[in-house]
């Protein structure tokens, strides 16, 4: 029978327990929940006299800062970093990455290209942050997420080498058809099925798998031809199918089965230029409320007002603000060190709350993953530390392209990011030679992220393990005049939508309590 979800979270468990399942499958979108379009009905005017001050100009501060400005609150945005953004961060020619272990590396990347350290696409069902899009003119284009030219690597099956996403695909449903027809008729499932009911299968499991008249799996043009067919007698010659204990090897059959997650199923976008043109377009419009280069320094809440103490890290000097609200979107792993009067249950609560590991690595590259395989977009899965291969989705047929070699989660990206860059650097391009004999030499101004060593985030996401437990009912109500916005504190943690959704949540919350004062 086809491997169902639950065989799926069983192998990743037995591969790595249970964190790693759970967060290699949040990280691969296959535990979000769906997202519709919200927008806070904030009355114009009802914020006049109010004051808010939101710590952090990601996307949860940013949303936070326009939607009350529109509603007449006075805001104030504090923000450590000198760019907004928070996690959605593009990196480009120029651009430093300091890491908080001393690290220190420079973009050397050609004019134009581009590096998303942070977020990368937006499912299409997104409708808060793409509403946004919309609202401030962002240019969108479609982010290809999988692609079946894509490859498939496993150095315990296939004697190493590569496989394209559509053998895979279709060579697993071909041999998975023949099974269960040969299951069929020798009677093994008649208790399931009638008759009537055995006639429709077949045919379904002929169609479904490409079956010869004797429903034997013995090869498909859907997986893809050894020679191509052209003209003349050269009609094309099929791959030779894998059989089905090759295609068992978990990289074979989770691979393909990345895109039919509710998360990552097509049609996904990305701006025009780089993920961030979306703080951008807000910080357009919010450039006087936001102070860059302000790092908090202490969080005080009264009974009347709230205090934020904060250090303007190009001057030194030390400066206090006094708000009838805060709405604090920095990071977990951030505020639980942070001086605060929080109630020790909300205190407790915040270094309750837990989260993930991740790395990226990028490399300025000619595109020979388009010349010599003609991949164009999606992502290529290895059995290896560096687990994913990310080929951009964009600047097609130019010379050069921007190529992330890694893309790895969690556990593995802990014990990952535990290796000196230049280690790092290396098991990428030796990912890259297994896919592509010879071209890693090819690999150039190589640049690598540790999200869990990102000054003011020290994790990548957050990953509840049981939705909605006590933990995060705490949370998600105010300490005082203090509340939590950001992926954090929503269901669709390590998404923008997620911190969308969640500055909403909390507006509503200011809202009606400032109507009921």
């Amino acid at each position: 029978m086809p491997i169902s979800r639950r065989q799926f979270v069983t192998a990743l468990a037995a591969a790595g327990g249970r964190k790693a399942a759970w967060s290699a499958m949040r990280a691969l979108g296959l535990v979000a929940m769906p997202s519709l379009a919200t927008t806070p009905q904030l009355t114009a005017g009802s914020g006049r006299g109010r004051k808010v001050v939101i710590l952090g100009a990601g996307i949860a501060g940013l949303v936070s800062a326009w939607e009350l400005g529109k509603a007449g609150y006075q805001c104030i945005v504090l923000e450590a970093r000198d760019r907004v953004g928070g996690r959605n961060w593009t990196v480009r020619k120029g651009d430093r990455i300091e890491m908080d272990d001393g690290s220190r590396q420079t973009c050397e990347f050609d004019d134009g290209h581009y590096f998303n350290a942070g977020p990368a696409r937006l499912p299409s069902h997104h409708q808060t942050i793409l509403g946004y899009c919309r609202e401030f003119g962002v240019a969108l284009e479609v982010e290809v997420n999988m692609s079946r030219s894509a490859l498939l690597q496993s150095d315990t099956a296939n004697g190493g080498k590569p496989i394209e996403m559509r053998q895979a695909v279709h060579d697993m449903r071909g041999q998975v058809s023949e099974l269960l027809a040969k299951c069929t008729n020798q009677h093994a499932l008649d208790q399931e099925l009638t008759g009537v009911d055995i006639e429709s299968f077949l045919g379904f499991l002929s169609g479904y798998g490409n079956l010869d008249k004797n429903l034997h799996y013995a090869g498909s043009s859907r997986a893809g031809y050894s020679a191509f067919p052209t003209a003349g007698d050269a009609v094309g010659v099929l791959r030779e199918p894998l059989s089905l204990p090759t295609l068992l090897d978990p990289v074979f059959w989770q691979g393909p089965m990345f895109d039919d997650t509710f998360e990552m199923q097509p049609t996904m976008f990305q701006p025009v230029g780089g993920m961030d043109r979306i703080p951008k377009a807000f910080h357009d419009r919010l450039k006087s409320v936001v102070r860059l280069g302000t790092e908090v320094k202490e969080i005080r809440n009264g009974d009347q007002d709230v205090k934020i103490v904060y250090r303007d890290k190009k001057t030194g000097r030390v400066q206090t603000i006094t708000a009838d609200y805060c709405i604090c979107t920095i990071p977990p792993r951030v505020l639980e060190n942070l001086p605060a009067n929080f109630s020790k249950p909300f205190a407790d609560g915040i270094r309750q709350i837990p989260s993930g590991g991740a790395n990226k690595i990028a490399w300025q590259s000619p595109r020979f993953w388009e010349t010599d395989r003609q991949i164009y977009g999606g992502l290529s899965f290895v059995k290896r530390d560096v687990q994913l291969i990310w080929y951009p989705s964009g600047g097609y047929f130019q010379p050069s392209g921007v190529l992330i070699g890694c893309y790895n989660f969690d556990d593995v990206a802990l014990r990952f990011m535990q290796q000196s860059i230049p280690d790092r650097l290396q098991a990428s391009r030796d990912a890259i030679e297994a896919l592509f004999p010879g071209r890693s030499q090819l690999l150039a101004r190589g640049l690598t992220v540790a999200w869990n060593h990102v000054p003011y985030n020290l994790a990548p996401w957050t990953h509840w393990e049981e939705p909605y437990n006590a933990v995060y009912r705490l949370l998600d109500q105010p300490d005082g005049r203090v509340y939590l916005a950001g992926e954090h504190m929503s269901h669709i943690s390590g998404w923008q939508e997620g911190s969308a959704q969640s500055a909403h949540r909390v507006l509503k919350l200011i809202a009606e309590r400032n109507a009921a004062a």
